[in-house]
């Protein structure tokens, strides 16, 4: 029988061991990776260098971190200049505001004030209204209505004048039996 190959693998893990970072790589990627980690390192180096550089110069004041050049003291000093605000016009025109302020909410209590006696003065009016008509009603109550239908005598006989209420008249024969009669009002047949 013809021995198997072992895989690569195989001697990568026995070469690196289990846990590293190259397990289960073949040697093109160890390689690629190796030079990836070279490349950082030395970049990191670089930077590092860079900035130690500059820190030296800072504490040497060498180059762009050199102090301006001394020209002396300076021609003409400035004076200090201190102008007072103006306090009384401030407090004037907040005065003002205020004031203005003021007048705007008194008007405004004065219209609202007008406006409540309006609506009393309308409720009072509606008030007084209802009472008198209640008054009224109550008074004519106790009246008796008086209808009448038909005409009045000397005025156009028309409209409801057949709906007049006529005297009674009984026939003559009826209305001597019923006079004539025994009792008191009754009619012998």
């Amino acid at each position: 029988m013809a021995k198997k190959k072992k895989s690569n693998k195989s001697n990568v893990n026995r070469k690196y061991g289990k846990k590293s970072k190259f397990s289960g790589l073949t040697d093109l990627q160890i390689e690629t990776k190796k030079k990836t980690i070279r490349d950082k390192k030395t970049t990191q180096g670089e930077n590092k260098a860079r900035r130690d550089r500059t820190q030296r110069r800072k504490r040497k004041g060498i180059g762009k971190f050199a102090p301006p050049p001394d020209t002396g003291p300076d021609p003409k000093p400035e004076e200090f200049n201190f102008e007072m605000p103006d306090i009384e016009g401030i407090l004037d025109t907040q005065a003002d505001t205020f004031t203005s302020q003021l007048d705007a909410m008194r008007e405004d209590e004065r219209l609202a004030a007008e406006e409540q006696r309006r609506l009393e003065a309308e409720a009072q009016r509606q008030f007084e209204l209802s009472e008198r008509t209640m008054l009224g009603n109550e008074a004519r109550a106790g009246q008796q209505t008086k209808y009448k239908f038909g005409s009045i005598s000397g005025r156009k006989r028309g409209g409801t004048f057949g709906f007049r209420r006529r005297k009674r008249r009984l026939m003559g024969g009826i209305a001597s039996a019923v006079s004539a009669g025994s009792g008191g009002g009754t009619l012998n047949m």
